[in-house]
């Protein structure tokens, strides 16, 4: 069987690779559109899971050499109103809940195993090569690439966006809702944090704010990325802002868990690294058609308010794995176990959507009447440990 994976980033690299893992495919090609030497740029900082961790370590990557800002605890609570929740890896017995990893460390993890990996022949990476369609044929389907080759295999999963999928494939409606908010995203230090893993998820009037910690160099204080969702308008001031009128600002809403913040300079950049990020849900339905499988932001984009994203992409990759294992002659065909894998993924995919855009929107603040609801929730949560042990354990280790 031959599989074709359209686009080589984090998901799409992590799939190739746990199809090869459970040899679902006698072929595997990955075709990403960027050249293997490219190094992404940018500042994410991208929150995982423990079981996202755990499915790292099973397709290869070295954990101890990955970069890694541990995260042990989240503050939730919210501004000018009472009601707060603390959600803490001791609740549920793991040793933390996830850890935040540089966007690029991440993937050259992942493409230094996809390396090894086309080394002993269990798969390919295509650079520089990109999809311009997808069509069914039959029970196979192929892939038009905008170079004019023509590519057929046994099951192409689609990795790259959910925009992306649309555009590839007709069969997918790709449903979109414009939040009407951008994320500011930026650097800053605590120096009186009680301590480096500690997380802060804060709703405000003006929109959700979030503290995650990063990686630092040995030696430089503690960092955190702040995501700030804002109205555009008022985005758009505070990335024009000086340093010091931005800090303010982020200090008169961030709250007392971390202690008072500072803007982090970069010192290669000379700057805070301020930049923003427009808050879109995309959803693709059908997510697979026939033989063809749409996973990560390919099949939906997430607010990332509850950082969901990635980590529902890699429980993508963990069950599309499980589907395509070998079960022998006279098994379901491929189009069964990708209906099957639709299924199985559609309780998880609704509620981490749900739970991001309660997060998100849920939390908007609107006068005394909605506060004292919301602050009853975090404080029930939080004088509940049986319940928040069980969100804990959801949110951690699925």
């Amino acid at each position: 069987m031959k599989a074709i994976v359209v686009g080589g980033g984090p998901v799409g690299m992590a799939a190739a690779l746990a199809l090869a893992r459970e040899n679902a495919a006698d072929e595997i090609v990955v075709l990403e559109a960027g050249d293997a030497l490219d190094r992404p740029s940018g500042d994410r900082n991208l929150a995982l899971s423990v079981a996202s961790w755990r499915t790292l370590g099973a397709l290869g990557v070295d954990l101890d050499g990955l970069p890694r800002a541990p995260i042990e605890r989240v503050d939730v609570s919210q501004a000018g109103a009472f009601g707060y929740c603390r959600l803490e890896a001791a609740d549920a017995g793991l040793p933390m809940l996830g850890a935040a990893v540089p966007y690029p460390d991440l993937l050259a993890a992942l493409r230094a195993v996809a390396q090894r990996a086309e080394a002993a022949g269990a798969l390919r990476v295509s650079y520089r090569t990109s999809a311009a369609a997808v069509e069914h044929q039959g029970a196979r389907a192929a892939v038009q690439l905008v170079s004019g080759e023509r590519l057929t295999a046994d099951i192409v999963v689609l990795a790259e966006g959910a925009a992306s999928a649309r555009s590839l494939l007709d069969d997918f409606r790709v449903l979109t809702r414009d939040s009407g908010q951008v994320a500011v995203l930026g650097r800053v230090r605590a120096p009186r944090a009680p301590s480096p893993t500690l997380a802060v998820e804060r709703f405000t009037p003006c929109g959700a704010l979030a503290l995650v910690p990063r990686v630092v160099p040995a030696g430089r204080a503690a960092e955190w990325t702040l995501i700030w969702a804002r109205p555009r308008d008022e985005a758009t001031r505070l990335l024009e802002a000086d340093r010091e009128t931005f800090i303010e600002e982020v200090n008169a809403h961030a709250g007392p868990a971390l202690g008072p913040l500072a803007a982090a300079e970069v010192a290669s950049e000379g700057s805070d690294q301020r930049s923003r990020y427009p808050l879109v849900w995309r959803l693709a339905e059908p997510r697979a058609r026939g033989v063809v499988v749409a996973i990560g932001q390919a099949a939906q984009a997430l607010h990332p308010a509850a950082a969901q994203g990635l980590n529902l992409g890699l429980a993508d990759v963990r069950a599309l794995a499980r589907a395509l294992t070998p079960r022998g002659a006279g098994g379901p065909t491929v189009a069964a176990r990708l209906a099957a894998f639709a299924r199985e993924r559609a309780p998880d995919r609704i509620f981490r959507i749900g739970f991001s855009g309660v997060l998100a929107h849920g939390f908007d603040r609107g006068g005394w009447l909605l506060d004292a609801p919301r602050g009853f929730a975090l404080t029930a949560l939080q004088l509940f440990p049986p319940a928040r042990r069980a969100l804990v354990r959801r949110l951690a280790t699925r």
